[in-house]
């Protein structure tokens, strides 16, 4: 079953913003995603770039926030 997954990009350069639009079934679906995510190896990956990192972290804690 595809769920609700609908997101929208505004502006540009250093002002962004995302809105993300999405049902239970694709919640779910992202927090059992952010299981099969190795995220040492991405931070491991990203330790030079300091910007993709805290990326990264901020996106793991968003869908652990989901998965509460």
């Amino acid at each position: 079953m595809q769920g609700l997954f609908e997101y929208k990009l505004d502006g540009s350069g250093d002002a962004v913003s995302l809105t993300v639009n999405l049902d239970s079934v694709s919640a779910k679906a992202l927090v059992r995603l952010d299981r099969y995510i190795n995220w040492a190896d991405v931070l491991k990956l990203t330790e030079n770039d300091p910007e993709a990192a805290y990326a990264a972290e901020r996106l793991h804690t968003v869908l652990q926030h989901m998965g509460r």
